[in-house]
C-alpha cells in the first residue's frame, strides 16, 4: 500500500525569496541612510543656530560692558533691540548677577528676577539652556570688563575702585569684574522647517531609489530564476518516470551548462532505463515461477504455524477455564438430572424447581463459554473492531433496552446527561455496547431497591470520558483491583450467584484494544463509580484496533452467542 502524500507546505519560490532578499536589503540600506543624514542634518543646522546664538550674544555682551557699567539704559535697549531683528531671535535682555533684568525692550520687565536664576553659573562665560517652551532654547553669556589697578588715588572709568577685593594687587595689573549677562531666546521653528523640507526630499528620493531599484532586482532575478523554474519542473517530471525531457539552452553561463548537462543526463538515462528492462524481463522469465512456488508455500507455512499457535494457547487457555469454572454448574446439572431420574420428584412444583435450576445452570455455562470466547480471541488478537463515530445518547438507550426489565423490578431512579456537548466518541459500536451493558448491569445488581444510577458523559482533553455512579454498598479499596481478574467475586459483596466473573475482565480488554481505559472509584456504604474514557471521533486510533483479520471474520459468524 503506497503511503499517502505528504501535505503541501506554503513555500515561496526562489525568485521571489531572492527578490524580497535584496529589497528588504536595499531598504534597510536606504532607510538607515536616509535617517543618519536627516539626523545629521539636524545636528549640523542645530549647532549652527548655537553657534550663531553664541556669537550674537557674545558680540551684545562686548557692546554692553560700558552702558552695564555707566546704567545706560537706552544705551542697552538700542543694542538689544537691534539683536531682536535678527531672525530665529525671540527676544533679548541684560540680567545682573543675581538674575535681575537691568535692560529689557519691555520697560515694565525691568527690575524682575529671572526663574532660572538658580541655575546662573558665573564660572561658565556662556550657556546653552532649554526653557518651558518647546522649540525655545535660552542663550546666557556673562558680560565682563577689564579693570586694571592704578599706582595713584585717582579713580577712572577703568580703574578699580578702592573697595575692591584687588586693591592689594601690584600696580599696573589687571583683572576682568563680572557685570552681568547676556540672554537671547532662540526659536527652533525655521531650522525644524528646514529639516522637515530636507526630510521630505530624503524620503522622496529613498523612494524613488527603491522603487527604481526593486525593478531592477525582480528583473535581475527573473533572468536567473526563470530557467531554475523550468530545469525545477523537468527534474520533477523526470522523476514521475517522464525521461522525454529536454530545456532549452539559450546561454552560455553556469545555468546554460547546467541544461546542457541535464539534458545529456536524461538521454543516458532513457538509454540504460531501456537496457534494464530487457534485463529484468528476462531475469523475470527465469525466476517468477521458482519465486511464485517459494512464496505460495512460505505463506502457507505462515498461516499454519500461526493457526498452530492459537489453537494450541486457545486449547490451553480453554482446558484451564473448563476445568477450574465449569465444575460447579455442570455437577448442579447432573445432581438435578440424577434426582429426576431416581424419581425424589415427589411434586409437580418439586419437578418444575429441579427444571429450574437445571436451566439457570445452563444459562451461566452459556454465558461462560461465550465471555471465554470473548476473552480468547481479544488475547489471541483475533477479536474483530469496526471503528464508527458514536452518539453517546443512542448507545445508552441500546444499553438500556436490554437492562430495563432488571432497573424497573428494582425500582432503581436512572438518569443520564451530557455535560460537555459538540463531540461524539470513536469506537465499535457493539463492543462499547457489550462494556457499558456489563459496567450498568453490575450498577443495578449492587443497587438495593429504590437506589440510584446516573451516567454521565463529559470532555477530558482528546477523550471522552463516561461515568456510571451507583449507590450500592461500596467496594473496599483494597478489593478494587481484584474486579478486573478474571472469575473474581469480592467476599465483600453478597450478590455474586449469576455471572462467570469475566465481565470486567473482558471490558478493560475491549477498552485497551480501542486506546481507551477504565477504573474504579468506590466508597463502602455511599456507592461505586466505574470511569470509562474512548477517543473522540476526531482523534486517530491505533493500526492495531483497525485490522479485521479474515480468521476472526469467519469465527465471528460462526460463534453463538445464545
Amino acid at each position: 500500500m503506497p503511503a499517502p502524500p505528504a501535505r503541501k507546505r506554503f513555500s515561496l519560490r526562489l525568485g521571489t525569496k531572492s527578490s524580497l532578499a535584496v529589497v528588504t536589503l536595499l531598504s534597510t540600506i536606504s532607510i538607515a541612510l536616509t535617517t543618519f543624514f536627516i539626523a545629521r542634518q539636524r545636528d549640523q543646522l542645530t549647532e549652527e543656530l548655537r553657534k550663531r546664538a553664541f556669537s550674537l550674544a557674545s558680540n551684545l555682551a562686548y557692546i554692553n560692558q560700558y552702558p552695564v557699567l555707566s546704567q545706560d539704559l537706552r544705551s542697552m535697549q538700542v543694542s538689544i533691540s537691534g539683536v531682536e531683528q535678527e531672525s530665529d531671535i525671540e527676544q533679548a535682555y541684560i540680567i545682573d548677577l543675581q538674575g535681575v533684568i537691568i535692560a529689557h525692550r519691555d520697560s515694565a520687565m525691568i527690575g524682575r528676577r529671572v526663574p532660572y536664576s538658580a541655575r546662573l553659573d558665573s564660572s561658565l562665560p556662556r550657556q546653552w539652556l532649554p526653557t518651558e517652551r518647546e522649540n525655545i532654547w535660552r542663550t546666557v553669556e556673562l558680560i565682563e570688563i577689564e579693570r586694571h589697578q592704578t599706582e595713584s588715588d585717582e579713580t577712572t572709568l577703568f580703574s578699580s575702585p578702592r573697595n575692591s577685593s584687588n586693591v592689594n594687587a601690584s600696580p599696573g595689573s589687571s583683572y576682568l569684574e563680572e557685570l552681568g549677562y547676556v540672554v537671547l531666546e532662540v526659536s527652533l521653528e525655521s531650522m525644524n522647517r528646514a529639516v522637515a523640507a530636507g526630510t521630505r526630499r530624503a524620503v522622496l528620493i529613498t523612494l524613488v531609489m527603491l522603487f527604481a531599484g526593486a525593478l531592477a532586482t525582480v528583473y535581475m532575478v527573473r533572468k536567473v530564476a526563470v530557467p531554475i523554474y523550468r530545469l525545477v519542473d523537468a527534474t520533477k517530471r523526470v522523476a514521475e518516470d517522464d525521461l522525454d525531457q529536454e530545456v532549452k539552452v539559450g546561454r552560455s553561463d553556469e545555468i546554460g551548462v547546467l541544461a546542457s548537462s541535464f539534458n545529456h543526463m536524461t538521454r543516458q538515462l532513457k538509454v540504460s532505463r531501456a537496457r534494464i528492462e530487457a534485463w529484468n524481463r528476462e531475469l523475470e522469465a527465469k525466476v517468477a515461477a521458482r519465486t511464485r512456488e517459494l512464496e505460495d508455500k512460505h505463506y502457507e507455512l505462515e498461516r499454519a504455524y500461526e493457526a498452530l499457535k492459537t489453537l494450541d494457547k486457545a486449547k490451553d487457555d480453554f482446558l484451564s477455564l473448563v476445568s477450574h469454572e465449569l465444575r460447579t454448574p455442570l455437577s448442579s446439572v447432573l445432581l438435578y438430572s440424577e434426582m429426576l431420574l431416581d424419581g425424589m420428584d415427589d411434586s409437580k412444583n418439586t419437578r418444575k424447581e429441579f427444571l429450574a435450576i437445571i436451566v439457570e445452570n445452563c444459562r451461566r455455562l452459556t454465558r461462560l463459554i461465550n465471555d471465554v470466547l470473548d476473552l480468547s480471541k481479544i488475547e489471541a488478537g483475533r477479536m474483530p473492531f469496526k471503528l464508527v463515530e458514536l452518539e453517546f445518547e443512542n448507545i445508552v438507550a441500546e444499553t438500556l433496552s436490554g437492562l430495563r426489565p432488571t432497573i424497573d423490578a428494582k425500582r432503581i431512579k436512572f438518569s443520564s446527561r451530557v455535560l460537555d456537548r459538540g463531540f461524539r466518541l470513536w469506537g465499535d459500536r457493539d463492543k462499547v455496547i457489550q462494556v457499558l451493558t456489563n459496567v450498568i448491569s453490575n450498577a443495578a445488581k449492587f443497587t438495593p431497591e429504590l437506589g440510584s444510577v446516573a451516567i454521565t458523559l463529559e470532555s477530558n482533553g482528546r477523550m471522552g470520558r463516561i461515568s456510571v455512579r451507583d449507590t450500592g454498598k461500596g467496594i473496599r479499596k483494597e478489593d478494587i483491583p481484584k474486579v478486573f481478574e478474571r472469575f473474581s467475586h469480592l467476599e465483600s459483596i453478597d450478590y455474586h450467584t449469576e455471572g462467570s466473573g469475566l465481565g470486567m475482565t473482558i471490558s478493560k480488554s475491549i477498552l485497551e484494544k480501542l486506546n481507551g481505559e477504565i477504573w474504579i472509584e468506590s466508597e463502602v456504604g455511599v456507592g461505586t463509580t466505574v470511569f470509562i474514557t474512548l477517543p473522540k471521533a476526531d482523534q486517530r486510533l491505533d493500526s492495531k484496533t483497525k485490522e479485521e483479520p479474515a480468521d476472526a471474520k469467519r469465527e465471528e459468524k460462526d460463534t453463538d452467542r445464545g
